[in-house]
């Protein structure tokens, strides 16, 4: 029996790993979706804000978990998956990009917002900046950069072995959006409130220039947490109103677009096949 399923689960690596990120995932947070339902029976009060978020924390290490319970099951090695972490040997220029470039976008939509729109800039946004490092340090580790290895680091480099890495990324980014649905109805979480269309543009493309980032890179898994970070904290440096702003649908609805561009420079500049002037990395090998 236990072969039998190591078998199957070797033969659909990919399938079962967003399986298994979804059910752990889901299981934290549908108690938030269901809160007050829940309240009647479960000792624990999840109205509280820090609960909260700490349910939600705990429902964002579902891909890291599932990436390294189906490499333990197929028999690769885990360190070699892991070790993608430890990549931070790359050019310059790469860094900067995964520390700059979400915070270029987000004042290239406020200034679209302020030029086209009429919008007016908000002073207030800018003191926000001292925030900005711990922010970002806190969604490099637990609030978003944790996912990588599971996105990035497991289904990535497989996909990419059976199709380009365009639809590789199309696929990944269908995937990465639906696996947020249930905090789009869960008061306190970052999507509450945020238009599903727009987002699920905003993250579909994010993840054909995660692609390029990560196979630029040779695998960097660090450098996708990296941007990863920065994409989550840099919307609060939106210049008409602040992070809030962009629960609305036209600074949501432009920086999905501002995104969309940027994917398309990407196809355009390094082609469909691998998004990337190198070679597409071999996915972790090895066995345990």
């Amino acid at each position: 029996m236990a072969l039998s399923v190591r078998r199957y689960i070797s033969n659909r690596p990919v399938t079962t790993f967003f399986v298994v990120a979804y059910l752990l995932s889901w299981i934290a947070w549908v108690p938030l979706v269901f809160s007050d339902w829940w309240a009647t029976w479960s000792p624990l009060v999840l109205a509280d804000d820090l609960q909260t978020m700490l349910f939600i924390m705990l429902g964002g290490f579902g891909p890291l978990v599932a990436a390294a319970l189906v490499t333990w099951v197929i028999g690769d090695s885990v360190r070699a998956w892991a070790g993608q972490l430890l990549r931070w040997k790359v050019p310059i220029r790469f860094w900067l990009f995964a520390l700059l470039f979400p915070a270029i976008a987000v004042i290239a939509a406020s200034a679209i917002h302020i030029v086209v729109f009429d919008g007016q800039f908000d002073p207030a946004s800018t003191s926000t900046l001292v925030l900005y490092p711990v922010l970002f340090l806190q969604v490099f580790l637990v609030g978003g950069g944790n996912e990588e290895l599971g996105w990035r680091g497991f289904a990535l480099p497989r996909l990419q072995e059976s199709y380009s890495a365009l639809v590789a990324s199309l696929i990944i980014g269908v995937g990465w959006f639906a696996w947020h649905l249930p905090l789009f109805v869960v008061a306190g979480s970052s999507q509450a409130g945020d238009p599903v269309y727009y987002y699920a543009l905003a993250v579909i493309a994010l993840s054909v220039v995660f692609t390029w980032l990560y196979n630029e890179t040779g695998g960097s898994v660090l450098l996708t947490m990296v941007l990863h970070g920065s994409v989550n904290t840099s919307g609060i440096l939106y210049l008409v109103g602040g992070g809030a702003a962009l629960q609305t649908d036209l600074p949501n609805g432009l920086l999905a677009v501002v995104f969309l561009v940027a994917a398309l420079v990407v196809v355009a500049v390094y082609g469909s096949e691998r998004l990337a002037e190198v070679e597409i990395p071999k996915r972790p090998s090895g066995s345990q």
